[in-house]
């Protein structure tokens, strides 16, 4: 209730602001003189003055942190290093998987459906930068810094690194009550003649040099079967065994790791299971 009288109460402000400065105003200067209106609505012409310039830096994406518009090169590198905190620092790593991507900032543009980014969203507050990478986009303020980001959708065309590799590194969490067993445990791809799958206690690593149309499935003794569909590229995933019919509520979404990540969690998965028989 308080919230919405301060509303109430600005917005009456604006308006009396907006009557004296362009209405009352120019009445006064042509009746009594402009120097008599001026002096008695300098206050309100200096607020409606600011007001405007604000509103032309927020169609214009200015910045008063750096004085101007904010670097898209080093937006573009920050929102890599905010997407991917584990695969890439920057775009030059980032070039390394995807030597022919170059990001696209708009400030303008959105690949979000349900989202609008016109010209009165601008002037309502939404001075927002969209960074579109190879599978998501980031969402930064005026300023360059990433807020948070969304994954494109299948028909917004997310490109595919330079290799058609894909790789999953992922720990298995038993709800089952069973305790987790390797024989209880079978990974497989659906073109095993492509992909190598390794379980190994409660973590599994899986490799598959043609990532295309691939899907991952573990099934478990007890459990519904899980499958993991993922485009190429070296995922960190977590996976979650339920006795059958039972759901889980839980999401935890894939992380993007490198590609040396992967071979040095997959080697300390390796061990784990070499120390657990040992």
């Amino acid at each position: 209730m308080l919230f919405l009288l301060g509303v109430l109460l600005f917005v009456l402000f604006c308006l009396t602001v907006l009557i004296r400065a362009l209405l009352l105003f120019p009445l006064r200067g042509r009746r009594q003189g402009w120097s008599p209106a001026l002096r008695r609505y300098a206050l309100s012409l200096l607020l409606c003055g600011g007001v405007l310039l604000w509103e032309l830096g927020a169609l214009y994406g200015f910045s008063w942190q750096h004085m101007g518009r904010a670097d898209r090169q080093q937006m573009a590198d920050a929102a890599v290093a905010f997407a991917y905190p584990e695969a890439y620092a920057n775009l030059a790593q980032l070039h390394s998987d995807y030597a022919r991507f170059r990001p696209e900032v708009s400030y303008w543009a959105s690949w979000e459906y349900e989202s609008s980014n016109g010209v009165l969203d601008k002037l309502a507050g939404d001075t927002h930068y969209q960074i579109r990478l190879p599978d998501l986009v980031v969402v930064a303020d005026v300023h360059g810094r990433p807020m948070y980001q969304f994954p494109l959708d299948d028909e917004q065309d997310i490109v595919a690194p330079d290799r058609p590799e894909l790789g999953l590194i992922g720990d298995i969490q038993d709800e089952r009550r069973l305790g987790i067993e390797d024989d209880q445990i079978q990974l497989r791809w659906s073109r095993p003649q492509h992909g190598e799958a390794e379980v190994h206690v409660s973590c599994f690593s899986a490799y598959s040099s043609r990532a295309s149309k691939q899907t991952l499935e573990l099934n478990a003794v007890g459990a519904d079967p899980v499958q993991i569909v993922q485009p190429p590229g070296f995922y960190r995933v977590q996976i979650v065994l339920v006795a059958q019919g039972e759901y889980h509520y839980s999401y935890s979404p894939p992380q993007r790791i490198s590609r040396a990540a992967f071979i040095r969690l997959r080697n300390d998965c390796r061990s784990l299971d070499a120390a657990s028989r040992s």
